[in-house]
């Protein structure tokens, strides 16, 4: 199993490979999926939903989280303009998708790493969205929450495999967990993206009782105050293979 360190890692850096200009210039992509992909991303309509230009230069700190204290602040502050604008529209997403899947056919046959990661954020926009957003109740990032818990479990000696239930039973983890699996349950991902839900509800179920994946959100009341709506189950489009594969594929 993929130590959760590396999990909440890149659950940092899908946010960073996604609005970072560098990443998003899709090298491999053909001239007209490229171009397609860019249009989009640079849009001011996705830009009213997500601050794909604000954050380009705001994030460039996050990446690192071996000095997690150092960025916190920096995490904290790219939820907080991902969170404050309303969530992407249902016909937004959908219309990228269509224009992706018209646009990038030939990539998208090839098995185009650039192409797949696209499709990857293509369909896991929803349940992502809400998961960066979720707050505890204490008012903090379930995110930040998250990585806390765990890099001070790792301090105290625990290993990457055996975190505890105080660490992985929480409010945080079940929210995050039945967001997932409920959306992909309701939209099972494209094959090619390689998604599965057996290692995770086996790992969680055993270390939290069968009850802890019983499709509720307990924090699903957060995203209202942030300002988003809890997720609609009709979405079944944009952000990432990155975050889904990796928290759900161990």
């Amino acid at each position: 199993m993929k130590s959760f360190r590396s999990i909440l890692h890149l659950f940092i850096t899908f946010i960073i490979l996604l609005i970072t200009k560098s990443y998003s210039q899709f090298t491999t992509l053909s001239p007209d999926c490229s171009s397609a992909v860019q249009t989009f991303l640079n849009s001011s309509e996705f830009n009213a939903c997500f601050p794909y230009n604000k954050l380009s230069n705001q994030i460039k700190n996050v990446a690192n989280l071996q000095n997690f204290t150092s960025n916190e602040k920096d995490i904290i502050n790219v939820e907080d303009s991902i969170c404050s604008l309303p969530k992407c529209s249902d016909s937004l997403i959908s219309n990228f998708n269509s224009t992706f899947q018209s646009k990038c056919s030939a990539d998208i046959a090839k098995n185009n790493p650039d192409a797949i990661s696209v499709s990857g954020l293509i369909y896991g926009y929803s349940p992502t969205r809400d998961s960066i957003c979720f707050k505890n109740s204490t008012g903090g990032y379930c995110l930040v929450e998250i990585i806390e818990n765990i890099e001070n479990s790792l301090m105290q000696g625990s290993s990457n495999t055996n975190l505890s239930s105080k660490v992985l039973c929480t409010d945080c983890v079940k929210s995050i967990a039945n967001t997932y699996l409920k959306y992909m349950k309701s939209h099972p991902p494209p094959a090619n993206l390689g998604l599965g839900l057996t290692h995770l509800t086996d790992y969680l179920n055993q270390t939290c009782g069968s009850s802890f994946l019983d499709g509720n959100v307990p924090l699903a009341a957060s995203l209202t105050s942030a300002g988003v709506t809890i997720f609609d189950m009709s979405f079944a489009t944009l952000v990432t293979s990155i975050l889904i594969s990796l928290i759900f594929h161990f």
